[in-house]
């Protein structure tokens, strides 16, 4: 029990650093160091309270399956999104731009 509480201790600390790091502006950093805090806490909680430190091997590697497949779902998403041309069909109205429209009142 004494055990749970100190992993508790250190998931609040995390915390608290992905808090703090949101706040300050560390340009591309942020993204790195929120990711590295994130799976911390990730390694903490299967570890200690989802009993994966003590548990069999084939456990571990059904957990490790999931998470690789979980991920990899993510990056081939994100790939996707980044990669994507948005384009206006025929059949949407074009929008006017805000600068054009002030130059026409005047």
């Amino acid at each position: 029990m004494k055990m749970l509480v100190h992993v508790w201790i250190c998931l609040m600390a995390l915390l608290a650093a992905t808090t703090i790091s949101s706040l300050v502006p560390l340009g591309e950093a942020n993204v790195v160091l929120n990711i590295v805090i994130a799976v911390a806490k990730t390694v903490l909680v299967a570890m200690f309270f989802m009993h994966l430190r003590h548990s069999i091997p084939l456990l571990r590697l059904i957990a490790a399956v999931g998470l690789v497949t979980l991920s990899l779902l993510f990056i081939l998403s994100g790939a996707d999104f980044v990669t994507r041309n948005i384009e206006r069909s025929a059949w949407q109205a074009t929008q006017p731009s805000t600068s054009a429209a002030g130059q026409q009142s005047q």
